[in-house]
C-alpha cells in the first residue's frame, strides 16, 4: 500500500472512530481522538526510523568477495576441492550473518521516544483533569494496530 493510500486509509478508519465515539458523547470522542493521534505519531515516527535506519545501511554496505561467491553460480565443476572450501566458506558466512544479537538502536529514535512521551503526558493531562475514559482511550490505541491488519489483508496478493 502506498503511503498516500496508507494516510487516507487511516483517515476513513478515523472518521469512523469520530462517529462511534461522538455519539456516545464529548468525553468518549476527546480520548478516542488523542489516543489516536498519539498512536498515529508512533507509527509514523517508528515509520520514519526505520526506513532511515535501513536507507543507512544499504547505502553504506560493500559487498565482500565471499558475499558475492553466494550471489554468483559461476562454480567451475572440474574442481571439486575448490567447490567444497567455497562451500564450507559460505555455511561459514550464513552463521555470521544469522542474527545473533538484539538492535536496540530503531527502539531509541528520537521522533518515537517523542511520540511516547507524547502519549503518556496525554495520558497523564486526560487523568488529571478528570477527563479520563479508559475504554474509549484504548478504543483509540486499538484502532492503529487494527488498521495495519485490515490494510495488510486487504492490500495482499491473492496468488
Amino acid at each position: 500500500m502506498k503511503f498516500k493510500n496508507l494516510i487516507l486509509f487511516y483517515v476513513a478508519i478515523d472518521l469512523v472512530l469520530i462517529a462511534v465515539a461522538g455519539y456516545f458523547g464529548d468525553i468518549y470522542l476527546l480520548n478516542s481522538q488523542v489516543a489516536m493521534i498519539c498512536s498515529m505519531l508512533i507509527l509514523f515516527a517508528s515509520y520514519l526510523g526505520y526506513k532511515s535506519r535501513v536507507d543507512t545501511k544499504s547505502v553504506n554496505y560493500q559487498l565482500s568477495d565471499q558475499e558475492k561467491a553466494f550471489f554468483e553460480d559461476d562454480w567451475d565443476a572440474d574442481e571439486p576441492s575448490e567447490q567444497q572450501d567455497l562451500k564450507q566458506d559460505l555455511k561459514k558466512l550464513r552463521k555470521k550473518t544469522k542474527f545473533n544479537k538484539m538492535d536496540f538502536i530503531g527502539a531509541f529514535k528520537p521522533f518515537r521516544l517523542v511520540a511516547y512521551i507524547t502519549l503518556i503526558v496525554a495520558f497523564f493531562m486526560l487523568l488529571r483533569r478528570d477527563l479520563f475514559e479508559p475504554f474509549s482511550f484504548l478504543g483509540g490505541l486499538v484502532v492503529m494496530p487494527l488498521g495495519v491488519f485490515l490494510a495488510g489483508v486487504f492490500t495482499r496478493d491473492r496468488n
